[in-house]
């Protein structure tokens, strides 16, 4: 008999272990679901390369990664942003692949894939383990168009790895409230902290968790008061620490735009940022601000459209959903509203990535809520429409990221007067340009002028920006006339380079090699390299002096250049080696 029993036990053990295991399978599925649709839709970025756009800072040129030096990459702050975990882990891309982008790319997509994951739990503990308010919660997040950003490009992995460890803190938090176990406190701390070493856009944390005191139903008492201080402590030392950084590069003048439109840029954004999540068009990695006399019927519109978005809120004040979603994407938006200026965009796609999590929520809350059995199918005919679409959008939007041309190119088409675009992008092409035959660089050369072109032309009142960034645009044109045989288009760009610096040595090696190619002044063209090479000895430009010096009858001063060319590295041509050594 006893045996029996025992027998029996076991088999209904067998069968709870079974049903278990069928369980968690059948749980697992529908994450797994949404991180396969994501897959699909961003797998193009795996084919992408590096663009001229912070990569070069954070990965190509960045020194910190190739030893990598373990203090610096702890102390020194990357393209105005402390952030060491984030250059950490670009330090481990750098040992597997160095300066190929796949390894990079192939972690951003491994990191956001993993918070699909990790909003499926979060919001899966927050619904009260509705399985479909998750997945579609998940899923909006996944496969959103204005998420491409922040996985398709490089330099925003900072993007995909903090809001890894916002999500486990909040997941941390809320194990916290329901166990009220120190352990789960400490744990929420020590990763927020991680997202806080992994981009500044953290600090507001502790706003969010007394939104979930507020979901949770928790009242504001003296010890959920206490709880919040640490939080609140390291915040605003991140915040301190963050706008000394940034104000030295990152922070735009307020004397352009003046608080009070500030403000109208705010509301303009809250705005856009809105409609955008439900009918994401007009996508650009790059949306500038309007001109400072023409602001445009849309911002001044804003404020009004904002007050009514304010009143509508009012209006469901005591509905739990509406505040914690509407209040969860605007605290999360609240740094990037352009209130305190900082960069060149007064809306920016990337900005979206952890804010959009309380939208998607709120609309699959409300949606689950009300699609009663009748409904279902339209419902879930309109949802595969929805998602089919967002996921096509996602899909061609990681391609624009392939490389700096595309994506320039995507930006001018949508801003064609815009200055950075077009100056990134006669940068990138120049520097193509430069490497190639001539007869290849020549299309990329005439693309150079006409970009430098619209930046000069752009900035032509603005003596500020004439001083420091039309150089380079005046250099690269004059190099590409040069090359398309404009010669005194060209001399023109040169000499007017060189009258906003007199010590750029580039343009002084580029106006000499034309005086020396073209115009026969070797006089002159010998004044510009000896000046370039007081500044920068280059053995190019010793190069084109001795070639001055030849043509001057310095036979023993041409022989001396070239050699020192020769010896930092230049070959020099075999007729011209030849003619030396003749000559002597």
């Amino acid at each position: 008999m006893g045996k029996k029993k025992n027998i029996k036990q076991k088999q209904l053990k067998r069968q709870e272990t079974v049903a278990s295991s069928k369980g968690f399978a059948s749980q697992l599925a529908w994450p797994l679901a949404a991180v396969l649709i994501t897959t699909i839709c961003l797998s193009p970025l795996l084919k992408n390369g590096f663009t001229n756009w912070d990569d070069w800072y954070y990965v190509v040129n960045n020194a910190l990664l190739r030893l990598p030096d373990w203090i610096g990459i702890l102390t020194r702050p990357v393209v105005s942003n402390y952030h060491p975990l984030t250059v950490l882990s670009l330090a481990g891309n750098y040992a597997i692949s160095g300066t190929e982008p796949w390894s990079y790319l192939l972690v951003n997509l491994l990191l956001h894939l993993a918070n699909v994951v990790l909003v499926f739990w979060f919001v899966y503990l927050l619904s009260d383990k509705r399985r479909w308010v998750a997945l579609l919660t998940a899923l909006l997040f996944g496969i959103h168009p204005m998420h491409v950003e922040s996985v398709a490009w490089i330099s925003e992995r900072k993007d995909v790895l903090y809001t890894l460890f916002f999500l486990l803190s909040m997941i941390a938090n809320w194990k916290f409230l329901q166990t009220n176990r120190s352990i789960r406190y400490w744990a929420c701390f020590l990763l927020f902290a991680c997202s806080l070493l992994s981009k500044p856009a953290a600090i507001v944390f502790p706003l969010v968790l007394l939104l979930l005191d507020y979901w949770k139903h928790r009242p504001l008492t003296r010890r959920v008061v206490l709880e919040k201080i640490p939080f609140f402590l390291v915040a605003g030392l991140f915040a301190v620490i963050t706008l000394k950084l940034q104000s030295v590069t990152a922070m735009t003048s307020l004397d352009l735009y003046p608080f009070w439109v500030r403000l109208f840029f705010a509301s303009y954004a809250i705005i856009v940022y809105l409609a955008w999540f439900f009918v994401p068009h007009s996508l650009s990695a790059f949306h500038p601000f309007p001109p400072p006399d023409h602001l445009g019927w849309k911002i001044y519109l804003s404020p009004v459209l904002l007050l009514a978005l304010i009143f509508l809120i009012w209006h469901f004040r005591k509905n739990r959903l509406v505040v914690f979603g509407s209040l969860f994407f605007l605290v999360n938006i609240l740094l990037v509203l352009q209130l305190v200026p900082i960069g060149f965009t007064i809306v920016s796609e990337r900005y979206t990535y952890v804010p959009y999590i309380g939208l998607a929520f709120l609309v699959a809350m409300i949606v689950t809520k009300y699609v009663s059995a009748k409904r279902l199918i339209p419902a879930a005919a309109g949802a595969v429409v929805v998602f089919s679409a967002f996921g096509f959008l996602t899909f061609k939007r990681t391609q624009v990221w392939k490389d700096s041309d595309s994506l320039w190119t995507d930006v001018i088409n949508r801003y064609p007067n815009a200055s950075l675009p077009r100056g990134e992008r006669a940068q990138s092409n120049y520097s193509r340009a430069i490497t190639m035959e001539p007869r290849q660089a020549e299309p990329l050369f005439r693309r150079v002028i006409d970009d430098c072109t619209v930046v000069i032309n752009h900035e032509a009142d603005n003596a500020k920006a004439k001083e420091k960034g039309d150089r380079s645009m005046y250099y690269m044109r004059g190099v590409a006339f040069s090359n398309l045989k404009q010669y005194e288009n060209a001399l023109a760009d040169f000499n007017t380079c060189l009258s906003i610096n007199p010590d750029d040595n580039e343009a002084l090696y580029g106006r000499g090699t034309l005086l020396v190619n073209h115009y026969q002044k070797y006089a002159e063209a010998l004044a510009d390299f000896d000046r370039a090479i007081q500044i920068n000895p280059q053995g190019r430009y010793y190069l084109n002096r001795s070639i001055c010096h030849y043509k001057l009858g310095e036979l023993s001063n041409a022989v001396a250049d070239a050699r020192i060319a020769s010896q930092k590295g230049v070959t020099i041509p075999e007729s011209y080696q030849s003619i030396l050594n003749t000559a002597r």
